[in-house]
């Protein structure tokens, strides 16, 4: 049997009922997820935004797998912070669903794969903090909002020896396709990085007390077709939600 694999939705406002009627939320995601899954062995699911956590924990119980998907910006006030110039779209409803999924998921020792955003709901879930613009916080930053196709890889970023993502990837320097303009901050407590970016930012995180909780910034969804490095990532997450979690102890 292949391994259930929630993915976490964003939303959007969809056309109107009527006239006279307000538009209405529609959930999405873009459909290289489910691909991404489907390829490494897992079974897709997809997670709405409109839940609460009784919904939440009959969900989780069920899956075996979580990716935390990419995204709007989160509100700074989830990590103590009032809103600075270059803070983009903020969703609350979106980032409670997502914040609160995260740490159950982790709760309950759920293998756990962090894309963009979700690296950053990740760390904000249990104490981190974020830059809120990387351009007007960090002086020398490269550019890591990539004006590519999605397939296509536009910075270079350091892996970290001796942690889950070498061990997958093998490399200590891979290229990657960046799109964002938020990023980690204060890492949150028992988190290790295991990869960086040459201006400093952080690329990807782990939790080595478990099987497998991994956060990258990147996109591996958008390249894993023609990417080996993405192709790997995919097929490691879902080996991982075939296994028996290690719970917390």
């Amino acid at each position: 049997m292949r391994p259930l694999i929630g993915i976490t939705c964003s939303r959007v406002v969809g056309g109107a009922w009527g006239l006279y009627s307000p538009g209405h939320f529609m959930d999405y995601t873009f459909d290289d997820y489910s691909q991404a899954v489907r390829y490494g062995g897992g079974a897709p699911v997809l997670l709405p935004v409109a839940q609460n956590r009784e919904t939440l924990q009959t969900v989780l119980e069920r899956l075996d797998g979580l990716i935390l998907s990419g995204g709007p910006d989160i509100n700074p006030k989830f990590y103590g912070e009032q809103p600075l110039e270059g803070l983009g779209e903020i969703d609350e409803g979106l980032d409670q669903m997502e914040l609160q999924v995260a740490k159950m998921a982790f709760k309950m020792g759920l293998p756990i794969f962090a894309i963009c955003r979700g690296i950053q709901i990740l760390n904000v879930s249990l104490g981190g903090t974020l830059y809120q613009d990387i351009a007007s916080q960090m002086e020398e930053s490269i550019n890591h909002t990539q004006k590519a196709d999605k397939g296509v890889n536009t910075h270079s970023i350091r892996i970290q020896g001796k942690t889950l993502l070498h061990q997958i990837l093998k490399r200590k320097v891979i290229w990657v396709n960046g799109k964002h303009h938020q990023a980690i901050k204060d890492l949150a407590k028992g988190f290790i990085v295991s990869a960086w970016a040459y201006d400093g930012i952080i690329e990807a995180i782990e939790y080595p007390d478990r099987n497998f909780v991994l956060g990258v910034q990147w996109h591996p969804e958008g390249s894993w077709r023609e990417d080996a490095y993405s192709k790997r990532l995919f097929r490691a997450f879902t080996h991982a939600a075939r296994k028996p979690s290690k719970r917390p102890g």
